[in-house]
């Protein structure tokens, strides 16, 4: 764990990441009622900020304190929680939003489902193997670890009600290649 955090503290330290939040979270936010959401692996605090200026509560958690350091103090609705994400569990039915964002962490998926209240959405967008979209391999993770599989995210969430999947090829300059995304919600019992 100290090992990932030095390296993460660092890239946070070092670079200067994105200030606007992820085009999927933008692009379905007014389709969610405002409440408690969670940031998995929130960095330096883009998407975090930005929902929390929505009106949301927001648990940011991330293994870098340099990154969670970063948002600090930027808004009252912001809970940073420094974690290792193999180690976290997700609270039951605490949250009305999940966001995951460019990270994978196959550990937490039942988590996930778990954790979405009733109505509750989940925002979910990574890379995913180049699967016929291009071989733009030089920035994205080099681990097939943290590349999802092809219809391997809407296979995951299926107990959700799935409003919104795509597997899709992103060609721009330094972008790292293609990401599958998804936006679903946990069913209301009756």
């Amino acid at each position: 764990m100290h090992h990932e955090r030095e390296k993460w503290n660092r890239k946070h330290r070092d670079g200067v990441g994105p200030e606007v939040p992820a085009g999927i979270i933008a692009r379905f936010i007014d389709q969610v009622p405002p409440g408690k959401a969670l940031d998995i692996a929130a960095g330096r605090g883009r998407n975090a900020l930005y929902l929390a200026r929505r009106g949301f509560q927001v648990d940011a958690v991330d293994i870098s304190d340099a990154g969670l350091n970063l948002m600090a103090a930027r808004h009252p609705r912001l809970q940073r929680i420094c974690a290792d994400l193999d180690r976290f569990d997700i609270p039951a039915a605490r949250y009305q939003l999940i966001i995951n964002i460019r990270y994978l962490n196959r550990r937490l998926f039942p988590y996930i489902v778990q954790g979405l209240a009733p109505g509750g959405f989940l925002i979910f967008e990574t890379f995913l193997e180049s699967g016929g979209y291009g071989d733009d391999t030089a920035r994205r993770p080099s681990c097939r670890d943290h590349l999802l599989r092809e219809n391997e995210l809407l296979h995951a969430f299926l107990p959700l009600h799935v409003r919104y999947y795509a597997e899709h090829g992103v060609r721009r300059p330094n972008w790292p290649g293609p990401l599958a995304s998804l936006v679903a919600v946990r069913r209301v019992c009756p």
